[in-house]
This record gives C-alpha cells, sequence and structure tokens, in this order.
C-alpha cells in the first residue's frame, strides 16, 4: 500500500454528474495544466447504463463491477477527446511514466482492479473508492469533483449516508495520510491551473497512519 510515485502529485476524481455540467470544460483545462495530476474519471450515463441493464439482463454483482469500471474508462476516454493533453494510463507503471515526464494521466481501472481484495464487487464501490484506492497506493491526496459541496471537516459517513460519497469510502478511508477535498460548483478555482500546494473546495479528513 505504500507504493509511493513521487511523480504522481495528487489525484483527481471528476465525478460523472461532470459530464452534464457547464463546468466540465473548465475544470478540465484546469486539471489538464496541473502536471503530475491522476485523474480518475466516474462512470457518469455510461455506468447508469450498466445499472439499469443489471436489472433487466441479471448479471451478477462482479460482472457489474467491471463493467463499471469499463465505464469509467470510457467517460475517461471522452476526457481525453476534449482535453488531449490528458493521456489515458492502463496501468501503475504508465502512471508514473506519463507523471513523472510533467503529463496528466487518466485512471483506467479495468482490468488493473478487476479483482482488487480492497475493492468489493458491490454498487457500494464506486469511482469514489477507486479514487481513494489510487490516493493510497500511490501516496498522495485526493479530490474530489462533485456536482454539490461540503462543508469543511465534513463527516464521510454523514456524506455516504447522503450520497455525496459510495457508502465503501469511510472505511477505506481510515488510516489516510493525506488530504481529502472535496470541490463543489462554487469551488471551481480561478487562474490556468490548480494551485499545486493547495486543493479548493472543503478538506474532508487529514487522519495519520497509526
Amino acid at each position: 500500500m505504500n507504493g509511493s510515485h513521487p511523480s504522481v502529485r495528487r489525484i483527481v476524481k471528476l465525478g460523472g454528474s461532470q459530464a452534464a455540467s457547464p463546468r466540465l470544460r473548465a475544470w478540465l483545462a484546469l486539471v489538464a495544466a496541473t502536471p503530475g495530476t491522476l485523474v480518475v474519471p466516474g462512470g457518469g450515463p455510461f455506468a447508469d447504463t450498466v445499472r439499469a441493464e443489471q436489472a433487466v439482463l441479471g448479471y451478477d454483482e462482479q460482472a457489474a463491477h467491471e463493467m463499471a469500471m469499463l465505464a469509467m474508462a470510457q467517460f475517461g476516454r471522452a476526457l481525453c477527446a476534449l482535453a488531449p493533453a490528458l493521456t489515458l494510463a492502463p496501468s501503475l507503471d504508465h502512471i508514473a511514466r506519463i507523471c513523472g515526464a510533467g503529463g496528466v494521466a487518466v485512471a483506467v481501472p479495468w482490468p488493473l482492479l478487476a479483482t482488487e481484495a480492497e475493492l468489493p464487487a458491490s454498487w457500494d464501490v464506486t469511482s469514489d473508492s477507486i479514487a481513494l484506492w489510487f490516493a493510497r497506493r500511490l501516496a498522495a491526496p485526493l479530490l474530489l469533483i462533485k456536482s454539490v459541496s461540503a462543508a469543511p471537516g465534513a463527516n464521510l459517513a454523514a456524506l455516504a449516508a447522503l450520497g455525496v460519497i459510495d457508502r465503501f469510502f469511510p472505511s477505506l478511508a481510515a488510516g489516510f495520510r493525506f488530504p481529502i477535498h472535496l470541490a463543489g460548483p462554487a469551488d471551481l478555482p480561478a487562474g490556468r491551473a490548480l494551485d499545486p500546494a493547495h486543493l479548493p473546495g472543503a478538506a474532508l479528513c487529514a487522519t495519520q497512519f497509526a
């Protein structure tokens, strides 16, 4: 879990809800101009289709889990088309090389995380927890870009109960020693890139390993 890559300076989870947001391109421009960033895309409308078709076709949770990761890859590919400075990265080595060269990587979680034991095959695990997995694995702060805001110091369990973050996120965050910020619509910062020293939005937790 301590496989730190110094070239990866921050993880940015760009929520699937941003697919329909008028702020999507502004966030993309900021992220794309911030070297050493790993973008973890949400599933957005692509994951919604996976969830809806599971009820129709009846495939199991493992299949849905992997298909939702493929949905994240689809949104990630769309983001790369909108911001050519972004580069798809199907492995940790690819991520390290892209970020080490001063680029911005976009995580492709399947098949990398298809059978990752820390991420149960359940709709309790979404791109939120997958982004946190990368933040834990790469020892980097995490920014969640969402369609809603949070108060500074907001309780993770309460946010999960409200559906702001997924239900598995609070337990996966236990012991995480880097900042987690949540940025909503009002938190889009001015400037041409993210501030390398300060993540936008509200700080949710900054605990330490025991």
